[in-house]
């Protein structure tokens, strides 16, 4: 499971431009709470701890009871979630457009995009993988959640890849050969990325499992002759 927090901050939908705003997902598949039986069930006298977290500590807040009684509300600051399943994500058959395209969510200092699986270039000259990049601006995050990740080799579900600012990356030898042999028409992969303004650091539990060699994973093999 992958946790964003978008400290002192919020998110919000992103400006699909001249696309529309019901582009990649319609708004109306946004799922939020309802007020109904089973909502309302779950009220009671039963004490609650809600713990919240301020400045980077955390205190408790005690009801005599379920602090969830909403009768109602109003307005757009509520909390909302979307399946990636009823996405449906931009592609073009002759250009691979950047991962802008995919953003779902944003914030100040930040920017979540998701990949879901979609077509893939069909023009013969078109380029059918990632370009090679060096995000000047931003540190990159990538969760990888499910599928077959054609333009990485050897990363699996559950793996989370780290390209801070500067780091040039891009998709790996045996992708472009996947891509030039045209096997595939679309892709199968679901993953998260999340593109942050600020500086990340690594916590010391990433860097217990920390893969050492992936720097190296962009090198072709040595082929004995």
């Amino acid at each position: 499971m992958l946790m964003i927090e978008a400290t002192d901050d919020s998110y919000c939908l992103p400006d699909k431009g001249m696309v529309g705003e019901h582009a990649i997902f319609d708004p109306a598949m946004l799922d939020v709470p309802a007020i109904n039986d089973r909502f309302t069930a779950q009220q009671g006298d039963t004490e609650w701890r809600l713990k919240l977290k301020r400045r980077g500590a955390i205190s408790t807040v005690t009801y005599p009871y379920n602090p969830l009684d909403a009768v109602g509300w109003k307005g757009t600051l509520l909390p909302a979630r979307i399946n990636w399943r009823d996405m449906r994500p931009l592609m073009s058959h002759r250009y691979h457009l950047p991962p802008s395209v995919h953003t779902t969510f944003q914030a100040n200092r930040f920017v979540v995009c998701t990949f879901v699986p979609r077509p893939l270039e069909s023009d013969a000259d078109a380029l059918r993988v990632p370009f090679y990049h060096s995000n000047a601006d931003y540190d990159e995050v990538i969760f990888y959640h499910a599928g077959d990740f054609f333009s990485r080799d050897n990363i699996h579900p559950g793996m989370i890849s780290f390209h801070p600012a500067g780091f040039p990356h891009g998709p790996h030898p045996k992708a472009f050969a996947t891509g030039a042999r045209q096997s595939k028409t679309e892709t199968d992969e679901v993953a998260v990325m999340v593109d942050t303004r600020d500086a990340l650091d690594l916590a010391p539990g990433a860097e217990a499992i920390e893969w050492d060699d992936y720097v190296n994973s962009w090198q072709v093999p040595n082929v004995a002759e």
